[in-house]
């Protein structure tokens, strides 16, 4: 299924760029690992030979957190190996499951939170937080984004992070959205007029909405997938995906989500948590 947004009548080609964002592909230390029945790294496999059949023209692709699902060094690693299918540069950023710490350690050219994609610049946000669930940015984060605010002001801008800024509407997960530094964080977006778009990973669902001028998505997981508008947790049975961006120079842009039909997809729906 594909939704798009901010559609321009802008051809593709010369003058634009395609992004790739993928998320919360959970992976675990060992081949064997499931997370609620489903092998995340089979998932993880299999959505990557589709970006690699079916996005030539992609210039980047970027991870949106929870890449491992223990933070272990091995997991780490898992990711690495599948990734070397990619041809493209690529980033990651931390979810609430990862040490970003270990992250830098094993690919520091990774853990850019600045990226050029033509006339657009991609600023990668940390909203992690150590042993928490829910997201926050303390005055340092803060700092660092003003500054990279300022440095783009000339430039089309999207920012990408791993916890909701705004809530998606299912209840269970939106207690766990982004906290601490959230309205400062706002104000801050509010006054970039550069800023196109805000985009995160963390809820495993599609989302799409605006606020005033600037886009908002939330994109399935390479991995489970959760029901979009419940009360408690729940778990979907919508195949994982990943989501496009084609950025013109212009400053326009148009996305969709693509889901990808896994082979020996298993997932337990009855599930009440993980």
């Amino acid at each position: 299924m594909i939704r798009e947004h901010n559609k321009s009548n802008s051809p593709e080609g010369a003058s634009s760029h395609r992004l790739i964002q993928i998320t919360d592909p959970h992976i675990g230390s060992r081949p064997d690992y499931q997370l609620l029945g489903l092998d995340t790294g089979h998932t993880l496999d299999e959505v990557l030979a589709s970006l690699r059949a079916g996005q030539p023209r992609a210039r980047a692709l970027v991870a949106t957190g929870d890449i491992s699902a223990n933070g272990s060094e091995a997991s780490y690693c898992r990711f690495l190996q599948k990734s070397r299918s990619l041809s493209m540069p690529w980033y990651w950023l931390p979810g609430n499951h990862d040490v970003s710490a270990r992250m830098k350690k094993l690919a520091p050219n990774r853990c850019a939170d600045l990226v050029t994609l033509g006339d657009w610049r991609l600023v990668l946000l940390d909203t992690s937080v150590s042993g928490k669930i829910c997201g926050g940015l303390d005055r340092a984060k803060l700092d660092r984004l003003e500054l990279l605010l300022w440095e783009t002001r000339h430039h089309p801008v999207i920012v990408m992070m791993h916890h909701q800024p705004v809530p998606v509407g299912s209840k269970w997960i939106d207690g766990h959205m982004l906290r601490e530094g959230c309205e400062t964080f706002w104000q801050m977006i509010d006054q970039a007029t550069q800023v196109k778009a805000l985009v995160w990973g963390h809820v495993h669902q599609q989302f799409d909405c605006q606020r005033g001028q600037v886009g908002l998505h939330a994109t399935p997981s390479t991995s489970v997938q959760f029901t979009p508008g419940s009360g408690p947790f729940a778990v979907d049975e919508e195949m994982p995906g990943y989501r496009w961006f084609e950025l013109h120079s212009d400053g326009s842009y148009d996305t969709g989500v693509e889901r990808v039909a896994i082979s020996k997809y298993c997932v337990d729906l009855a599930s009440s948590g993980y």
